[in-house]
């Protein structure tokens, strides 16, 4: 039987947000043009022995460690700048704690150190760069139900 009614959709809307400290208010950084993927497929323990003649055998190991790619259409140079900021947090070697918000309001939360790259391009092109993200710790993933 088909199920019926179902939505989807877009990642319009979607938006990173950071904070210093658990008690702070996270800030958005404007700008997002693409997300990575969240998640993986976890190593492979080997289970294979002299009794199996046809097949390897496996268990499923840990999931290998995050890394995640935000890229961002970069703002004029100014105090308030996407670029400034994140280059900010870069400078300064802190951790900081990350909230990723699909439009969907499932959200990703993390604690990660920053690095940049400023975006190659040709003419015509937007200015771009992307925020480098290793979480430290495990991503906690929420999927609201709606009830």
């Amino acid at each position: 039987m088909a199920r019926t009614g179902a939505n989807y959709t877009a990642y319009n809307g979607s938006k990173l947000e950071y904070k210093e400290s658990s008690g702070s208010s996270y800030t958005q950084i404007y700008g997002l043009r693409q997300t990575p993927d969240i998640g993986g497929t976890p190593n492979k323990i080997d289970t294979t022995d002299l009794d199996n003649t046809v097949f390897e055998t496996a268990i499923n190991g840990l999931q290998p460690a995050q890394e995640y790619d935000f890229e961002f259409n970069m703002e004029d140079p100014a105090a308030t700048a996407n670029i400034y900021l994140v280059s900010q947090m870069e400078d300064s070697g802190k951790v900081y704690e990350f909230k990723y918000t699909l439009s969907n309001e499932i959200t990703v939360e993390f604690q990660s150190d920053v690095r940049t790259t400023i975006l190659g391009g040709a003419s015509g092109d937007l200015i771009g760069f992307t925020m480098h993200l290793s979480p430290i710790s495990e991503p906690v993933v929420t999927i609201p139900t709606g009830e």
